[in-house]
């Protein structure tokens, strides 16, 4: 029998975050307005009408990128740190004894990967990899010991990899650079923050620089705080703005990929705001 490892708690709370997300969120008006007005015919037409343009709209590369700058008001986006400060530091932090840590978020694991049978025909996702990439450049220049942190929210085997675990001998084999500890028990960014923020205590860590995508950096850094860690933000994935084009104000999966990040993280920002 196929052990699962998710909690209802968990599959409820992210079905909730789908359906208060795009496109979700438009077709349950929809769908909402042709039970809820029958017999308002003009009302039920104008909802839907405005329904199918929010699809439209919210999958647009155009709105997205407007969405992304409008957003900052409230979501206050992290700045790309800059690497170079570390090159200039590099001799004077050979000679500290760090009291400072990376700690790498993870992004997911791609399973069925049948190219790595090494790895339990697993593999990080794209995104991961992405951070781990950021990780291994600033561990080089600073020395600094790296945390990896994810466990298996939605593990269906039961001997899948944890997600930290495998994000350390991506690390390790692939890009040849040491971690010192594994996180692999957590399946939020709540627990990423308290399970991570036990282990660096023991090891008298209080500063850590957090990496993990400009988009998640915000509620991240936000949990990350409330565990009495002082936290330097290390955003990543970062695009240049586009000049637009008219195929970007067509729908497309770009378009709407972005959308939800933001809209993901806007929800998220308020749960752990109104939770935490």
């Amino acid at each position: 029998m196929i052990e699962n490892s998710w909690t209802w708690g968990w599959a409820i709370r992210n079905i909730i975050a789908e359906l208060l997300m795009p496109p979700g969120i438009w077709i349950e008006l929809a769908l909402f307005s042709m039970v809820l007005f029958r017999k308002n015919i003009k009302l039920k037409t104008t909802l839907i009408g405005f329904s199918l343009a929010m699809i439209w709209i919210t999958s647009t590369v155009a709105f997205s990128q407007w969405f992304l700058r409008v957003s900052d008001q409230w979501m206050h986006w992290s700045q790309p740190i800059d690497l170079s400060e570390f090159t200039n530091q590099k001799k004077s932090l050979e000679n500290i004894k760090p009291k400072k840590a990376i700690v790498i978020l993870g992004s997911g694991i791609r399973s069925g990967a049948q190219e790595n049978p090494e790895y339990q025909y697993q593999d990080v996702s794209s995104e991961t990899m992405a951070r781990l990439r950021m990780g291994a450049r600033l561990e080089k220049i600073s020395h600094f010991p790296i945390l990896v942190t994810g466990g298996r929210p939605d593990k269906v085997k039961p001997d899948d990899l944890p997600e930290g675990k495998l994000m350390a001998i991506v690390l390790d084999q692939e890009l040849q650079t040491p971690v010192k500890w594994i996180e692999e028990l957590s399946n939020t960014t709540q627990e990423n923050a308290k399970f991570s923020a036990n282990i660096l205590k023991q090891n008298q860590i209080d500063t850590i620089y957090l990496i993990t995508h400009h988009w998640h950096m915000p509620r991240a850094k936000m949990i990350f705080e409330k565990e009495h860690l002082k936290v330097v933000p290390v955003p990543m994935g970062y695009e240049h703005k586009q000049q637009l084009s008219p195929l970007d104000f067509f729908p497309k999966n770009e378009g709407l990929a972005k959308v939800r990040q933001v809209w993901h993280e806007s929800l998220g920002q308020l749960w752990y705001r109104i939770r935490f």
